[in-house]
């Protein structure tokens, strides 16, 4: 599967190229093709391009940040979500205790999972071990015996939020291969800035500081896309959801006597 930097890298090579056969028509075209009144209309054609191209980036990032912000709501979700029940069967009681030592054990499968030590390694949202546990768990609950009001509402409260956590889960499994940010977008957007360091290249002189500058423009922009390519897939890359929420969850679950 090609990587986000992989396709920074041809959106790069995409741009630079057409900056590149602009100088190239820059010397081949006849000199009135290149004219002052050619030139202003190639401006205005160009500054149309630019206006698209800048909304069109707009609405990738607004459409990159919301997916980031989301996936990033639902891990911090089951983070709550697995402190609560946690903290619901300590006030259970000690018959409840077998049940929090399965939470423990899916806590900790579940930070492995979403967060795995090594560049190398990717998240694994939809492993089957884990939804075998989670659903060991509510078995679990399901065989608690209340012995009075308290104990069957803890109960009935921890079953709805073993039942959020497994429903935010395979939210979370659903969206990892789903990008949202479409690809004809994506191909469009490069097509105009492509048109767009063309003409940079058009009119351009041909000297080593223009090229520098053509060569870091093209750098800058996509670089930019790459970042927000990689804000879609939080789990893997540059930009990444925190660990902090699911860690803190992990730690609430091996603690003794958890403060309020």
């Amino acid at each position: 599967m090609i990587t986000t930097l992989e396709i920074g890298v041809i959106i790069f090579l995409t741009i630079l190229s057409g900056a590149g056969l602009g100088m190239l028509l820059g010397r081949l075209l006849p000199a009135h093709h290149l004219s002052d009144q050619s030139r202003s209309i190639i401006t205005l054609a160009t500054a149309v391009v630019g206006t698209a191209s800048a909304l069109v980036l707009g609405l990738l990032i607004s459409t990159a940040s919301s997916a980031f912000q989301q996936r990033s709501s639902e891990v911090g979700r089951i983070a709550v979500d697995i402190i609560r029940v946690d903290r619901s069967l300590r006030i259970y009681g000690p018959e409840a205790d077998s049940v929090r030592q399965s939470l423990a054990r899916y806590a900790s499968i579940e930070f492995e999972d979403l967060f795995p030590t090594g560049s190398d390694k990717t998240a694994k949202v939809d492993k089957p071990s884990a939804v075998q546990l989670l659903r060991g768990i509510r078995v679990g609950l399901f065989a608690l015996r209340p012995s009075d009001d308290s104990q069957h509402q803890i109960k009935e409260r921890g079953l709805q939020l073993v039942d959020e956590m497994a429903d935010t889960r395979w939210l979370l499994a659903t969206q990892q291969n789903i990008s949202p940010i479409p690809t004809a977008f994506l191909i469009m957007l490069v097509f105009w800035l492509t048109i767009l360091f063309a003409t940079f290249g058009l009119f351009a002189p041909r000297n080593a500081t223009v090229a520098a500058a053509l060569v870091l423009s093209a750098v800058a922009v996509s670089s930019g896309l790459e970042l927000v390519l990689d804000m879609t897939d939080p789990f893997s890359g540059i930009v990444r959801i925190s660990s902090a929420p699911m860690r803190h969850a992990l730690e609430m679950t091996r603690q003794d006597d958890p403060t309020p």
